[in-house]
């Protein structure tokens, strides 16, 4: 077994590199290796992965910059191993250059041999004493080049968003996007409160403090343990989840006693949010295409004590009200998207992602919400949530289907203070990385007509 955090790093990049899947699914082929290794490399090795996807397309400029081969020939084991090595020179302070030049080329010689070797050596050496030399595209005449390359995002996408936001605004959310988040917990209300949590989790952290919207969440830095050896998330006390994310569930607001369906349940992050909020009574049915997931799932809501949840591995585009026997008071409609909102903690997303994608999923969610809404009773709520930003996956997604559906209509009805300072005109919840400092996810509360008398 690899026991070097730089070596395991590798591994883990070029692995994700050459498959469709996302990080965190390589991240588990490698999961036995990084367990093994002490806190300070498991910290190291973490640091390396994150950090060159946050920073890639800089890393690359540097890289073009020095090599005599173009970086498009250079084959992804010899580039990772270069990307690895100019993370750590130009944003790790604690580690020495010479160390970081050093165990590259020991790498390369064991893995690519000595003449990649020499390669690696010769760009890293002259990077060193370089790079902060080494010209970006200028801000005023190529403003989309100089975001992709500074901050690291598609040129696209750079684009993209400065047609939507503006430079200003656009360089922000991409610096904003760039930045390592909290981690921010749900408390599980089933088990405890909020206050009881916050003060047993300082013990374990640097710093925690409440979430400004989120009812029940926590955020805190540097914990002293992974979070599944610690005492409180084994006895089912909280659940890792961004604060956009309750929010979502909270504008849901399920009510004790309910039939409600999560009708792309995933994981079930949602799924334990709403069953807390019906403490534990009613019956919460959650459904997904993926049945590993589920499986997952039914493990969370054992840990939490959660004993209403049923589960139901299906695809929600071929199924209807037979399928369940009857409507249900509330669905949750959490739908497959791009997830560019998410970029701070899922950096490699952005480079698998394109332009088409976006209009790929939202059509595919202008079916699903319309699926979703065949089974809301009459008088009942239909909440669509996507973790995007983007105005193709949000309101004109939700315009396209009130086009559509004259049986249902925007409920602004919530009754929340938090709600007030996220809401926008059109009576949607908005989140941004650089705005909120949480994930940036869209939400749109919908009400079914009640029969008419």
């Amino acid at each position: 077994m690899v026991s070097d955090p730089r070596h395991i790093a590798l591994n883990a990049l070029t692995s994700w590199h050459a498959s469709p899947h996302t990080l965190d699914r390589s991240l588990e082929k490698h999961s036995n290796e990084i367990s093994a290794l002490t806190k300070k490399d498991k910290n190291l090795c973490n640091a390396l992965i994150f950090g060159v996807l946050r920073h890639r397309n800089f890393l690359d400029h540097i890289i073009s910059a020095f090599s005599n081969t173009p970086l498009k020939k250079i084959k992804p084991l010899p580039l990772y191993i270069l990307r690895i090595a100019l993370f750590q020179v130009i944003y790790m302070d604690r580690v020495p250059d010479f160390a970081a030049i050093n165990t590259a080329v020991n790498i390369a010689k064991k893995q690519a041999g000595k003449k990649t070797a020499g390669y690696i050596n010769a760009v890293l050496r002259a990077a060193c004493t370089n790079w902060s030399k080494v010209d970006l595209p200028d801000k005023a005449k190529k403003p989309d080049a100089y975001l992709s390359i500074n901050y690291s995002i598609p040129i696209w996408l750079a684009k993209k968003w400065i047609n939507t936001f503006g430079f200003k605004d656009a360089e922000t959310l991409c610096d904003q996007i760039n930045t390592i988040p909290e981690i921010t917990l749900r408390v599980n209300t089933l088990k405890t409160d909020r206050s009881s949590l916050l003060e047993l989790m300082g013990n374990h952290v640097k710093t925690i403090e409440t979430t400004p919207y989120a009812d029940q969440g926590l955020c805190f830095t540097s914990p002293d343990m992974p979070i599944r050896e610690m005492e409180e998330f084994n006895q089912g006390l909280f659940q890792i989840q961004d604060e956009a994310a309750q929010m979502v569930t909270q504008l849901l607001a399920p009510e004790p006693g309910e039939r409600i369906l999560d009708a792309c349940a995933g994981l079930g992050g949602k799924t334990g949010h709403i069953a807390q909020m019906m403490k534990n009574k009613g019956t919460l049915t959650a459904v997904d295409v993926e049945a590993e997931k589920l499986n997952t799932l039914t493990l969370e809501a054992k840990r939490l004590g959660i004993d209403i949840v049923r589960t139901k591995s299906a695809d929600l585009l071929k199924m209807s009200i037979k399928n369940f026997g009857d409507y249900f008071d509330r669905v949750l409609i959490d739908a497959p998207c791009t997830g560019l909102g998410v970029l701070r903690r899922n950096p490699d997303t952005k480079y698998k992602r394109t332009k088409k994608d976006i209009q790929r999923l939202a059509g595919k969610q202008k079916k699903m919400l319309n699926a979703a809404a065949n089974l809301v009773k009459p008088g009942g709520i239909l909440v669509f949530a996507v973790c995007s930003c983007e105005k193709e996956e949000n309101e004109e997604v939700v315009e396209h289907f009130l086009n559509k559906r004259k049986d249902f209509s925007i409920d602004k009805d919530v009754q929340s203070d938090n709600y007030l300072k996220l809401i926008t005109e059109d009576g949607f919840i908005k989140t941004y990385p650089a705005a909120n400092n949480m994930d940036g996810f869209f939400a749109a509360r919908l009400k079914r007509k009640p029969k008419q008398q």
